[in-house]
């Protein structure tokens, strides 16, 4: 059940719905998933309120995932490459892509209310 952060500067996407929707039907492909499983934000920051790698371009994005602990490294790179591909249909070149993982164990995510197992 991962939930994805997409980090942006707020003008260079006119779809980012449309953006959105590309990161959820990648993620349920490249982990199997349902779309129940997953929550996509998307977090567009107004001119000044993000500074960006100073080496990336106007479309820098910083993918975060937030997702439950125990995940394979092949798995992650899988999720990671359908995001990147999914976000190069919106023009963004992978150089201009971060992604991070943050990882937590059962214990520290409660869901519909209550704890997981």
């Amino acid at each position: 059940m991962p939930v994805i952060a997409v980090h942006t500067a707020h003008d260079w996407c006119a779809t980012p719905d449309a953006a959105l929707e590309a990161l959820r039907d990648a993620t349920m492909a490249a982990w199997s998933l349902g779309p129940a499983a997953l929550t996509l934000l998307w977090q567009p920051y107004a001119a000044g309120r993000m500074i960006a790698p100073a080496d990336r371009g106007a479309c820098y994005c910083l993918v975060e995932i937030a997702m439950l602990a125990g995940r394979s490294p092949e798995l992650k790179q899988s999720l990671a490459l359908a995001c990147i591909a999914a976000l190069a249909r919106f023009g963004v070149p992978p150089a201009d892509i971060d992604i991070c993982f943050n990882e937590s164990q059962p214990a520290d995510w409660f869901v519909a209310g209550r704890p997981l197992p």
